[in-house]
């Protein structure tokens, strides 16, 4: 069981890592060009002639990434508030099959990995913005922007986490069955 969760995460973890590492590279080369900064190609890294032409790249073009990261958490939220197969009201999940949309019906078990891969790097990332910001390679407002964000992105997991639990403390008191799906997850996870 440890093994296929860990394998999960990692599957989960591919894509966000490639779309955070292309992103930042796409934000370097348009800010680059939009400050129409002095820079020589040495290798395969940019050197900058001007120091605050490197902080005001390296500030925008983060800033660029974690928006894409916030768009993944925003995908991820949506998902665990819409189209958790716990959360979908039996009408809305007809519809969905009706167009050929059940697709986008998730389990608990994968909203919570995705979510737990995406938050795990909008913490990292901001603990790499508090760095380079204390370092004074980036403008210190990044930082700020990406905590807050993570913060708030973690808060609202927190809520839909709750909410699990509290359904299945519901159909407990009712005499019903638990569904178990959010503390098998949990157990999966905190055995690792």
């Amino acid at each position: 069981m440890f093994a296929k969760t860990l394998v999960k995460l990692i599957d989960y973890a591919i894509f966000p890592a490639v779309l955070i590492v292309a992103t930042k590279i796409a934000g370097i080369a348009f800010f680059s060009q939009y400050f129409d900064t002095a820079y020589q190609v040495e290798g395969a890294r940019l050197v900058f002639n001007n120091v605050q032409d490197f902080i005001s790249v390296n500030s925008y073009s983060s800033l660029f990434m974690f928006f894409a990261v916030i768009a993944g958490l925003l995908w991820v939220t949506i998902k665990a508030r819409l189209f958790h197969d716990t959360h979908i009201s039996p009408s809305f999940s007809a519809k969905l099959f009706g167009m050929n949309l059940n697709d986008l019906i998730h389990t608990t078990e994968t909203i919570y990995s995705q979510s737990f891969i995406w938050l795990s790097y909008a913490w990292i990332i901001s603990i790499v913005f508090g760095v380079q910001s204390y370092y004074g390679l980036a403008e210190w407002w990044i930082f700020y922007i990406s905590l807050i964000s993570a913060v708030l992105a973690t808060a609202l997991l927190v809520l839909d986490i709750e909410t699990e639990f509290k359904k299945d403390e519901k159909i407990v008191g009712d005499g019903l069955t638990p569904s178990g799906k959010v503390m098998k997850f949990a157990e999966e996870v905190l055995s690792i």
